[in-house]
């Protein structure tokens, strides 16, 4: 009874968190997911039927979706390994959900934007708002 309860315990720990010693999910939707690999410093978006090829690469730190786009705010990575990034700069993405080959999600990809290019295009595309921020990263 009592290593049923850990093993339970353990595997909720592991499925509910966005630790720092693992890859692991963060967020995701239609496919799209956000993953940190060994540090939440290393969060990026990839999708998932790509074998895991990156659209956007570390540090993501704001995110949000409908069915049409994802939306993320990003801090560039100051290193290689993205051990750490660039609070001062803040690029801003809009990724058009598609489907087909990496290229083609690839193509759909528009940044990185300014916060002045980002918020002419909200409106005009009628864009979500970011729903998920990770305030260690931001």
């Amino acid at each position: 009874m009592k290593r049923t309860l850990f093993i339970l315990c353990f595997s909720s720990a592991l499925l509910t968190s966005c630790n720092e010693w693992w890859i692991d999910t963060c967020w995701e939707s239609d496919g799209y997911r956000l993953i940190a690999i060994d540090t939440r410093s290393q969060m990026s978006l990839i999708f998932e039927g790509d074998g895991g090829s990156g659209l956007i690469g570390a540090t993501i730190f704001a995110v949000g979706a409908d069915a049409k786009h994802i939306v993320l705010k990003q801090h560039p990575a100051s290193d290689l390994g993205a051990s750490s990034f660039d609070r001062s700069i803040t690029n801003y993405f809009i990724v058009e959900k598609r489907s087909g080959s990496f290229k083609d999600r690839e193509a759909g990809v528009r940044g990185p934007l300014t916060k002045a290019q980002f918020e002419r295009l909200v409106s005009t595309l009628s864009l979500p708002e970011f729903s998920k921020t990770f305030d260690d990263l931001k």
